[in-house]
């Protein structure tokens, strides 16, 4: 499905599965259950809408919703228009959301009723917005598949997801219809999903792993569950109540699971597949997680955005050789993938060979993406001596075996409950909002981070933050502020966030 024509072999998968399966379910959450059927036919009106001539035509499509069968039919409608989707999360605060949506030159923006307000808030002209719970046509009479009116027209890109950026403003991440089709193909191959399965889907659709669980489930024939927000507090009952057998999310979300009395194989028991993404998945996690979902499989992915979800996948099992330092290693690339590390500014191509080399990991992929939306931004590529141009991940790893291993970040980027956070961006607009230059962001503890901690100069009491008026996500706001007289430089000069993190009580 890879290469050449990626949007036109996702659609004629999506055709396939939908020819296949049309009786079965493909969405189901409290209140709404679609067949693939009627997930088709969900599609092709919302193509008829977005086709309509007082709309805005051939930009991006904004996505101001939750997870739902109308985010889905929307992903899809958009492909089938060729026009890339920019997902839009109302939990951001305005400001974000208007730069992204300038950044992207979104056109045209599906919402539902309940966020209409927000939409014109944003300045979303009327015109330019579908209501998809109020604007879609209905035929009930329509036996089969309404018409996707599918375009010829191909922009080549299938999205474009916007992460932390150390410049101040979101980053927005292009991934073509070859990378999103890449994608699905290699994990196809590695992992068994099938058509009686019931996936989960937890992520917000701003956050890459969420294509994982939309993609995956949809172009196999599964069911897949939405998950409210309210079961995200205790995801156990939601897996109980749906018989959930395919879960994907964040480590940070199993733990959450586990920390609640009752979550065992009673609750646990239907899944089949566990798989993880986004953050570090420790090998005490993986044991636990094991114990409570008795006959599960376990993998553990890994992959920037950059490079469309996951590129490489290790399937864990309770070993020594599988884990360093508490952490599941990240596995072996997808074949199509070469790794390799930076070790003295050399490119040291991945193999069985080695044994405890260690750089930082860089990815040449058919998933990686051609480069950011802003093209003023730092290439983030470097080739080798034959002119293979690998994308550079920031993450240093050890290859033992030509297996890899996550050790740490070479730079200020930090993963919290499986959140891109650059800390530069937060300094840079602390600095705007409280006039002051005198101040540091650290991610405790520096091994695996849980929290934002602001440092600040003066003799000023702690401010109070808000995500409005810094413009940032709720995940991106300092947890706690600490006052202090100066902050500690190194020998040569520069700031000492080791110095920072000594500062704070184990168990302040």
């Amino acid at each position: 499905m890879s290469g050449q024509g990626g949007r036109k072999a996702l659609l004629a998968r999506m055709q396939i599965t939908i020819d296949r399966y049309a009786q079965r379910t493909a969405v189901r959450a409290p209140g709404e259950s679609l067949s693939y059927g009627d997930f088709s036919r969900l599609v092709g009106r919302l193509c008829l809408e977005l086709r309509n001539p007082k709309r805005a035509q051939g930009g991006p499509v904004g996505l101001l919703l939750d997870r739902s069968a109308t985010a889905y039919a929307a992903m899809w409608a958009a492909i089938a228009l060729g026009r890339p989707y920019v997902p839009l999360n109302a939990k951001y605060p305005p400001s974000r959301l208007r730069s992204i949506l300038r950044q992207a030159g979104v056109d045209v923006t599906v919402c539902t009723q309940a966020n209409r307000g927000l939409a014109t808030g944003l300045g979303i002209a009327s015109d330019d917005t579908v209501v998809a719970d109020t604007d879609l046509p209905v035929d009930e009479s329509a036996g089969g598949a309404i018409d996707w009116g599918v375009s010829d027209e191909d922009q080549g890109i299938a999205y474009i997801l916007f992460t932390s950026g150390s410049t101040g403003e979101p980053k927005g991440v292009p991934i073509s219809y070859d990378n999103l089709a890449s994608f699905i193909e290699n994990l196809g191959a590695v992992i068994d999903y099938r058509p009686e399965d019931v996936c989960s889907q937890f992520c917000e659709l701003s956050f890459d792993v969420s294509v994982h669980e939309i993609y995956l489930s949809l172009l196999n024939g599964c069911t897949l569950c939405p998950a409210r927000q309210i079961d995200l507090f205790n995801p156990a009952p939601f897996v109980a109540n749906n018989r959930i057998t395919v879960w994907v999310s964040v480590p940070s979300l199993a733990r959450v699971v586990l920390q609640h009395r009752g979550a065992d194989h009673e609750s646990l028991g239907t899944l089949r597949l566990s798989m993880f993404n986004g953050e570090a998945l420790t090998h005490q996690l993986a044991r636990d997680w094991n114990r409570a979902a008795c006959g599960t499989e376990i993998w553990n992915t890994y992959g920037p955005t950059e490079c469309t979800v996951a590129v490489t996948a290790q399937r864990w099992e309770d070993h020594p050789d599988l884990s360093e330092s508490g952490v599941v290693s990240i596995g072996t690339a997808f074949p199509d993938c070469t790794a390799a590390l930076l070790v003295d500014e050399e490119v040291v191509p991945v193999s069985p060979e080695q044994n405890g080399i260690v750089g930082e990991l860089l990815l040449a992929t058919p998933q990686r993406f051609a480069g950011y939306l802003d093209p003023g931004l730092p290439s983030p590529f470097i080739a080798d001596s034959k002119g293979l141009h690998f994308y550079r991940t920031g993450d240093r790893v050890r290859s033992r075996g030509g297996r890899l291993y996550y050790l740490d970040r070479l730079d200020l980027q930090v993963k919290i409950g499986g959140h891109r956070i650059e800390l530069l961006e937060i300094e840079h607009r602390l600095r705007r909002r409280l006039e002051s230059d005198a101040l540091a962001v650290i991610a405790h503890p520096p091994r695996r981070p849980t929290e934002l901690i602001l440092f600040l100069v003066g003799d000023r009491e702690a401010p109070k933050l808000t995500s409005q008026e810094l413009g940032l996500p709720s995940y991106m706001l300092p947890q706690r502020t600490f006052v202090i007289d100066a902050l500690p430089l190194t020998a040569h000069g520069k700031l000492d966030r080791h110095a920072l993190h000594e500062r704070i009580a184990p168990n302040a």
